[in-house]
């Protein structure tokens, strides 16, 4: 059956692309971001983002009066050159890591809703290498604590409909596996490797990945299992996704985007604080649930090759944000 719907996917012509202005593009973002019920942006906060996106614009025409349209067609490249080198300030030095992590993630949330708009191809900032990646802003990272973790838990939704059934599916998937969040967001149909002995139950999660270790196929649950029996079953009567590869998808998109993504792990756990009485994480989003699973790995008694192996990354350095979270011992291992 899947093999059938991606032969049938392979032969459908991609969606043209709408032409927009680079600066009309920012103007509609920046609505649907004032109409976020949870956390809108008002015009005063989103100045700042104002000055770096037309930067980004001017950079990229060559200055002023140039093509308005040729931001839809940047390449990683270009992005890389943008956050190393400007907007500058007059004694032109090399922006701190801190401003250019601010940089790339004006960037990279008006292409995401570019992308969803069919306005662009493509995410330019999500093409950097991991080297190139600007570093978060917190370098030691954070982690959930035990309590907040447990809140979580009873804060995940029921499946009784699509979108209950697609979040509960997500967040067992990320507080199981430890995905990234583009990891979640590219899972498709074909991503899921269905058990020999039992059909229709799926065993395990094909992740492709670009870096080095990040192809990994990581085994299921069976409450991961049940989790997405209940979105396949939500999602197979959703006429909008009948045809897409995409796993997961919004009621107005094929595709989770990094905004939905953030906003679902972001209201779940303010909401699990509530309830449990504590105080919200400082730091709330699916790459400290992320955080949290690995630690959680280690403590357990993991080494650190196999939660490297599971997490798809390469080599021990990739664990020292999360330094402070464990003994020397496994440090050093």
């Amino acid at each position: 059956m899947i093999a059938c719907m991606s032969a049938c996917l392979n032969a459908l012509d991609p969606l043209p692309l709408i032409a927009m202005r680079g600066d009309n593009a920012f103007d509609h973002w920046l609505l649907a971001c004032g109409q976020n019920p949870w956390e809108p942006l008002s015009p005063d906060a989103a100045k700042p983002y104002g000055f770096i996106w037309h930067s980004w614009l001017r950079f990229l025409a060559g200055g002023e009066g140039g093509d308005p349209h040729i931001w839809a067609s940047a390449t990683p490249v270009q992005v890389l050159e943008f956050i190393n080198h400007g907007p500058q300030s007059p004694k032109r030095s090399k922006p701190s890591d801190i401003t250019r992590r601010r940089y790339w993630r004006v960037l990279d949330r008006v292409y995401d809703h570019a992308v969803l708009h069919r306005w662009a191809a493509s995410n330019p900032a999500q093409g950097l290498t991991e080297q190139d990646m600007p570093p978060s802003e917190d370098p030691k990272g954070a982690i959930l604590s035990p309590r907040m973790w447990r809140a979580l838990e009873r804060q995940i939704p029921q499946p009784e409909d699509l979108i209950s059934s697609r979040d509960r599916a997500i967040l067992i998937l990320l507080m199981e596996l430890g995905l990234t969040p583009e990891e979640v967001r590219f899972l498709e149909m074909g991503s899921l490797r269905w058990s020999q002995q039992e059909p229709h139950k799926v065993q395990a999660i094909q992740i492709i990945g670009e870096r080095d270790k990040q192809t990994r196929a990581l085994p299921v649950s069976d409450k991961l299992y049940a989790a997405l029996r209940h979105w396949l079953q939500a999602r197979s009567g959703y006429h909008a996704m009948q045809g897409q590869p995409a796993l997961f998808c919004t009621r107005k998109a094929p595709q989770l985007s990094n905004h939905t993504l953030l906003h679902l792990v972001t209201k779940t756990l303010k909401q699990a604080a509530q309830a449990s009485q504590l105080p919200e994480p400082a730091r709330m989003g699916p790459q400290v649930v992320r955080n949290t699973v690995l630690v959680q790995w280690l403590d357990s008694g993991c080494s650190v090759d196999e939660v490297l192996a599971r997490s798809g990354m390469k080599s021990p350095n990739a664990l020292l944000h999360l330094r402070a979270y464990f003994g020397d011992d496994t440090a050093q291992s």
